[in-house]
């Protein structure tokens, strides 16, 4: 059982970070090592639930800790980031930004195509006002891992934030064409044709998303709306100080 904590995303990329970030889920992987991968799964499980009760210090000390128990345990590294990115978001220090984009490039380090990660390390250097180097961020992404779908809906949603609406639907197009019925594309795609007007493409596409993945309660209300004739809220789709983290380890990813 690894745990991590999540964002949820829709087209409006960054405004739905601020109004939905870090939701905390259970994500359950076939793990084929023990003992110190166990303590920091357990450790990142007690961390996830003080951060969802409100308490990031200590969510971020447990976190700390399973970075302590298994160094190499990149779920670790990238739920140290969303709570500094949190705090961040909800203090506006800079200080807790800067900790935030450590732990996301220590994440990258132990596991180059971690969705999450560069989702949240997008977003925060969109909060900059480093667009450029968020672009930078996803399209290295992609050109290294070209049969993954999850860099396309990345680029998607950071370009339908900056309006190239253009851009948005061609990054999801070419994740459909690698996967076909991929969920959180369909529904995206979905979006961008509700966004239209174009109800009954958009319903099409949730319907293809939600025969892939039945689990959207979000994209069922989505869909009840639109037949009924009435337009719903933006989709929400997938993809927590006391340590001081050296600068980012490879700039060169942006």
């Amino acid at each position: 059982m690894v745990v991590r904590l999540t964002s949820e995303f829709c087209m409006k990329f960054i405004v739905c970070f601020h109004s939905a970030i870090f939701q905390v889920v259970l994500l359950t992987v076939v793990l084929g090592c023990t003992g110190c991968g166990v303590h920091s799964n357990n450790l990142n499980a007690t961390g996830a639930r003080y951060f969802k009760r409100g308490d990031c210090n200590t969510a971020i000390q447990k976190f700390e800790e399973a970075v302590a128990a298994n160094p190499d345990d990149a779920d670790s590294y990238y739920n140290l980031a969303a709570a500094y990115h949190h705090l961040a978001t909800t203090t506006g220090d800079p200080a807790y930004a800067t900790q935030a984009e450590g732990y996301y490039n220590q994440c990258l380090d132990h596991y180059e195509d971690h969705p999450e990660c560069y989702r949240g390390l997008a977003v925060l250097l969109a909060q900059q006002d480093r667009q450029d180097q968020a672009f930078r961020l996803l399209e290295g992404w992609k050109q290294r891992s070209p049969q993954l779908v999850e860099p396309n809906i990345a680029l998607a949603q950071l370009h339908g934030e900056v309006g190239n609406d253009k851009a948005s639907e061609e990054h999801l197009l070419d994740a459909i064409a690698k996967d076909t019925t991929h969920p959180q594309a369909r529904a995206a795609l979905g979006q961008v044709h509700e966004n239209r007007g174009d109800h009954q493409q958009a319903l099409a596409n949730y319907h293809m998303a939600l025969q892939r993945n039945s689990a959207q309660p979000q994209l069922h209300a989505k869909v009840a709306s639109l037949k009924g004739g009435t337009t719903g809220s933006p989709l929400l789709t997938p993809a927590p100080l006391t340590k001081v983290v050296t600068a980012p380890s490879n700039n060169l990813r942006y």
